[in-house]
């Protein structure tokens, strides 16, 4: 009888076990070899230039991962931090290969140099932006952005140049360029004041056309940039000039508040700035001009009362004959506004039967401004005013003088305080200051 063979009863799950043992028992046995990726028999034939290309993609991310003492990661940020937009650029950069990379930044910057000395600025600007981009808070950083801003400036690109110095100075403010910073900043204000007085370009019209303007606010845009080279340089060989040129841009713009404090910082930040004379005599002015009558506060007639007795002081040998007159005429004209200050206060009491306080402020004017055309007109009102009792204007005394006992007329209280403050401002003599 034949003997008929029987079919295996091994199912496939044990076969694919038994098969899974083999290959692990294979990569035990032969240690820390690394796998190889098997071919298949659908491979396309090319499939050594695929390998060639993961292999330089891996040396490229093996680059990237490149770190030295001048870039400290953040990797560790925790919080909401994780989710800012430095971060998450930050870690994007680095998953697809762009992250810190020596090397590639030095070898950029170097290109960049070759360019920049053959003057192909716009090709240059491309490199030091990935010098810039691949090694960050570092001295190659730092060289590229300082480098960058020229390409920028020498190719009249003037906004963009300036705000790549002013941020070269806020990421590194000690940094070597930074006088020679002040002076491209200085020159980019100066050109754009110019073209904004010959032109008049209107805030609110965007340019589009030039692109050594900024896009709005020409005249804006270059006294930020004076502001910069102050802020940015406060000691160094431009500041003074800066702030002159802010105080100059405000005067002439009519703004005389914002001249006044750019004229008053210089005086009392640079006292041996070249222009000190000059901060006294055009601040005097802009402080007369920014006072807007009797009826507004008049601390400001104050001030260049003082400034303009410390320029005659200061500077009794440098002043010209004409810019003597010209503050001693407008130290006249200081002592004519007080005096009509006090003349309006004056009437309205009177007018409102507070006679007391009228001849309060009459007094003031006769005796602190007796060179005033309203000395005698106050000499007079006092002579007729002498001995008048006030009206009272309270319906019932008696009511007020039992909820309120120790009340006085406010318009008394005013007036008591004015005098008290002219008589504190006075010398120790008791004789009010001469008017010249």
């Amino acid at each position: 009888m034949p003997t008929t063979r029987r079919p295996s009863l091994t199912p496939p799950s044990i076969r694919l076990t038994t098969l899974a043992a083999l290959l692990l028992c294979n990569a035990l046995t032969a240690g820390c070899a690394t796998f190889k990726a098997p071919t298949w028999p659908w491979a396309k034939n090319d499939a050594v230039e695929v390998k060639q290309k993961l292999a330089d993609e891996k040396s490229d991310d093996t680059e990237s991962a490149v770190i030295s003492s001048e870039f400290t990661p953040t990797e560790g940020d925790a919080g909401w931090d994780y989710f800012k937009g430095d971060n998450i650029k930050r870690r994007w950069k680095k998953m697809i290969g762009h992250g810190p990379n020596e090397p590639i930044s030095r070898q950029a910057m170097s290109d960049g140099d070759t360019l920049f000395r053959e003057k192909k600025y716009s090709a240059a600007s491309a490199k030091y932006k990935v010098a810039i981009d691949r090694w960050p808070d570092s001295v190659v950083e730092e060289d590229a952005l300082w480098q960058l801003a020229e390409c920028w400036f020498f190719t009249d690109q003037y906004p963009k140049a300036e705000d790549c110095y002013d941020e070269l100075v806020k990421k590194y403010a000690n940094t070597r360029y930074l006088d020679r910073i002040a002076q491209r900043q200085f020159v980019i204000a100066q050109y754009w004041i110019a073209l904004d007085e010959k032109n008049g370009y209107l805030t609110i019209i965007p340019n589009l056309v030039d692109r050594s303007r900024p896009l709005f606010d020409t005249r804006g845009r270059a006294i930020k940039a004076f502001d910069h080279v102050r802020i940015n340089d406060p000691r160094g060989a431009l500041a003074d000039d800066s702030i002159m040129a802010q105080a100059n841009a405000h005067f002439v713009d009519r703004q005389w508040i914002d001249a006044d404090y750019f004229y008053g910082l210089l005086r009392n930040e640079y006292p041996d700035s070249d222009f000190l004379m000059q901060a006294h005599l055009l601040g005097l002015q802009a402080k007369l001009r920014a006072y807007q009558g009797a009826g507004y506060e008049g601390g400001v007639l104050d001030e260049a009362e003082l400034l303009a007795d410390q320029t005659l002081v200061q500077f009794p040998d440098q002043l010209a004959q004409d810019e003597e007159e010209r503050v001693l005429k407008t130290r006249a004209e200081i002592a004519a506004q007080q005096a009509r200050r006090h003349w309006s206060r004056a009437e309205f009491y009177a007018t409102g039967k507070h006679y007391t306080s009228a001849r309060i402020y009459y007094s003031l004017i006769a005796r602190d401004y007796p060179k005033t055309m309203l000395a005698q007109q106050a000499r007079d009102k006092l002579g007729i005013l002498n001995g008048v009792d006030d009206v009272s204007d309270d319906p019932f005394p008696m009511l007020t003088r039992v909820l309120n006992p120790d009340s006085l007329k406010e318009a008394e209280l005013d007036a008591m305080a004015e005098s008290s403050a002219v008589i504190a401002r006075e010398d120790s003599s008791g004789a009010a200051a001469p008017i010249r």
